[in-house]
């Protein structure tokens, strides 16, 4: 059940609460073209989705879209781990099925991009294309570590209590989630994958983003000129690229 309104329990605009399963709630900012078309996006861990407010949003209100992305801190607290990113793919499912949506598209910027890969391979066919922008390649951590990390990600890796990026309740889980073994096999994401690969960004370098790209079975690469942060000034290009059929 989806319950409307113009503020959320975290008190923003723009953030609906949504009834899950069994009792339980999220929420999801909704902002753009209300019934346009769908972009799912999933948030860094060191966001909740804030970085939507302004362009973006203009960006997807021009253009037709209607921006979507589930507050992954205002998700029940039990799970942690690779169990957690489960959960979020779990429950974009559930939202999916609550707001009876039958095609959208999928976003995500940074450590969100392994929240974004795990829900498209849940929702199948409903996911018509995916784009990732500056995405974690891959674990951080355990066998299946991404080889050859930049120091960014090295320092990651060691994501504690203390370390001084978790900076709000929840972050610590989300970090935790994206740098163990992930619980789905990226080669099974069979949609259309876009990754967008800043050339000075030093966190995920392009030599990292050619890492994922070889594992995904239909993915493209589009190399763009700026740092880690390309996104948040290039909120039109990407989403015309979404919208365009």
């Amino acid at each position: 059940m989806v319950r409307a309104g113009d503020q959320g329990q975290d008190g923003r605009v723009g953030v609906t609460s949504v009834q899950l399963a069994e009792g339980r709630e999220a929420n999801v900012v909704r902002l753009g073209s209300p019934g346009g078309r769908l972009v799912l996006y999933f948030h860094s861990p060191a966001s909740s989705g804030e970085e939507l407010y302004g362009a973006a949003e203009d960006a997807a209100r021009e253009l037709g879209i209607e921006l979507l992305t589930l507050v992954r801190r205002s998700l029940a607290a039990h799970d942690t781990g690779s169990r957690f990113m489960a959960t979020v793919a779990s429950d974009a499912d559930l939202l999916v099925k609550a707001l009876g949506a039958e095609s959208m598209a999928v976003l995500g910027w940074s450590g969100g991009a392994p929240y974004a890969l795990a829900a498209s391979e849940r929702l199948g066919s409903v996911v018509r294309a995916v784009h990732l922008v500056s995405p974690l390649p891959g674990p951080l951590i355990g066998p299946g570590a991404v080889p050859d990390q930049s120091e960014r990600l090295q320092q990651i890796a060691t994501t504690s209590p203390t370390s001084s990026w978790v900076e709000v309740p929840g972050a610590l889980r989300d970090y935790m989630a994206v740098v163990a073994a992930w619980p789905f096999d990226v080669r099974s994401v069979v949609q259309p994958v876009t990754i967008w690969a800043p050339s000075e960004d030093d966190i995920v370098p392009p030599r990292l983003v050619d890492h994922l790209a070889r594992q995904l079975p239909h993915a493209e690469t589009v190399d763009v000129p700026g740092s880690h942060d390309w996104i948040m000034e290039n909120w039109s290009t990407v989403l015309r690229r979404i919208a365009t059929p």
